[in-house]
């Protein structure tokens, strides 16, 4: 395992990188790092090449500014220069927010692209069209008690509540020191990447033109917002394959790191399969 520096036109930017073979794009979640993909990278095994990078104000990335906005496209900048450095499509792989980065990148660009892993894309925006209005209502109530937290200044307040929602109850409590401190850090960028999906238009229709085979992962034990993007994601992308780990919550990288590598093989083996076939 090894962590390399890349320039950018964002600025300096880090990723991990481990094997070779097939090249592999991992984007992790909210309020993680690159260090969160470590548990699934040893479980893939031979012939895969997994690069793994910090997104924008996480891991080594310079710390986000508290009142900087989040534009549209801009975590795309790394995974371009990822692209760059393997010289071929890559598979992407995406984890929560890592997920919604990467449905943007099959749709900016789709000929990079060899397959999309999304592991309960937060793109939450979907919700508002979608007939659960219980979904979206719930995601709300938590963006919403975020941004007030952080704005009274009580940042601590914010990374507890962002983290017992999505890994369980007293989770917070249960984390060690130094990983506390750091979902204290990210919270002004969790802040903006939920402002960032208050602005985002409906655009499932876009969505629904990619084309890259595409594997939905979905937790058995996961939040329902969670649950029913996956759903809608599926209505959307017919001919997407899904898979379930029963007793997984929504952090089924870090819980369940041999199942998703398992499902992420499986998911590459099939396209594989395909293209023999159809040669």
């Amino acid at each position: 395992m090894t962590y390399h520096h890349l320039e950018t036109k964002e600025g300096d930017r880090f990723y991990r990188e481990a094997g070779a073979g097939e090249p592999i794009v991992l984007l992790h979640c909210s309020s993680g790092s690159s260090g969160a993909w470590l548990p699934v990278m040893e479980h893939l095994g031979r012939g895969y090449r997994a690069l793994a990078p910090d997104l924008l104000g996480y891991g080594r990335s310079a710390p986000w500014s508290r009142d900087a906005v989040l534009l549209p496209g801009a975590e795309l900048g790394v995974i371009r220069a990822l692209l760059d450095v393997v010289r071929r499509p890559a598979h992407l792989v995406g984890h929560s927010y890592g997920g919604t980065v990467a449905l943007d990148a099959a749709r900016r660009f789709p000929q990079r692209v060899a397959s999309l892993t999304l592991i309960e894309p937060v793109a939450f925006h979907l919700l508002r069209r979608a007939d659960d209005p219980d979904g979206w209502r719930e995601i709300r109530t938590l963006a919403q008690q975020h941004l007030e937290l952080l704005g009274a200044g009580k940042d601590a307040a914010a990374a507890e509540a962002f983290v017992d929602y999505w890994t369980g109850p007293k989770a917070w409590q249960q984390m060690p020191e130094a990983a506390r401190d750091n979902a204290v850090r990210s919270t002004a960028k969790v802040a903006a990447e939920w402002r960032l999906m208050f602005a985002t238009a409906d655009d499932l229709e876009t969505i629904a033109g990619i084309t890259a085979p595409t594997l939905l992962i979905c937790g058995g034990r996961t939040r329902r917002p969670a649950r029913r993007v996956v759903e809608v994601l599926r209505e959307a992308l017919p001919h997407a394959r899904h898979c379930e780990i029963a007793d997984a919550g929504h952090m089924s990288p870090l819980t369940h790191p041999a199942a998703v590598a398992d499902a992420i093989r499986r998911h590459l083996a099939s396209i594989a399969s395909d293209a023999r076939r159809s040669a």
